[in-house]
């Protein structure tokens, strides 16, 4: 059985006006990044962004 930190934390659906939203699948509420919500997305950029934000979440957290 897999630990929930090796699980993908982001996923991508495909919404009704054939854009794309990238979710939490912790929460199942639309990702938000700095205060982008990940939504009305073009198909070309979400694989990209999931990739990216999966990486920031594995990143070793630094204390300041």
């Amino acid at each position: 059985m897999k630990s929930s930190s090796t699980e993908p934390r982001y996923g991508a659906r495909k919404e009704p006006d054939q854009t794309w939203t990238i979710f939490d699948r912790r929460t199942s509420e639309t990702a938000e990044r700095s205060g982008l919500i990940l939504a009305r997305l073009n198909p070309n950029v979400v694989l990209g962004l999931v990739q990216i934000l999966e990486q920031i979440e594995d990143a070793p957290k630094r204390l300041h």
